[in-house]
C-alpha cells in the first residue's frame, strides 16, 4: 500500500476515535458539534493534501534542485573562493606587520 493512504486512513482513524471520545464526554451540544465539525474540515484538508498536495510541490522541489554538474561547479568555485581568502588573509596580515614595524 501506498504511504499516502496509510497517513489518510490513520488521520481518519485519529479524527473518529477523537470526536466520539469529545462526544460521549461532552454529549451532544453546540460546542461538541463544532468541535467535531472542525475535527472533521481538519480531516478533509489532511485528506486532500496528502493525497494531492504534497506531490506538487515534491515535483517542485525536484525540478529546483540543482543538477550535479552545477554542484560540482559550485565546489570548485567555494575551493578557489576559499584559497583567494586565505592569500588576501595572508597579505593583509603582512600589510599590518609592515605598519607596525
Amino acid at each position: 500500500m501506498d504511504v499516502r493512504a496509510w497517513i489518510i486512513g490513520f488521520t481518519w482513524l485519529a479524527v473518529m476515535v477523537i470526536a466520539s471520545t469529545y462526544l460521549s464526554i461532552g454529549k451532544i451540544s453546540l460546542d461538541t458539534d463544532i468541535a467535531v465539525g472542525l475535527l472533521v474540515i481538519v480531516g478533509f484538508i489532511v485528506t486532500f493534501a496528502v493525497a494531492f498536495g504534497l506531490e506538487y510541490y515534491q515535483t517542485q522541489m525536484d525540478k529546483e534542485k540543482p543538477s550535479t554538474k552545477t554542484l560540482a561547479q559550485m565546489s570548485t568555485e567555494l575551493t578557489e573562493m576559499k584559497s583567494m581568502v586565505n592569500e588576501l588573509t595572508k597579505k593583509v596580515d603582512a600589510i599590518q606587520k609592515d605598519l607596525e614595524e
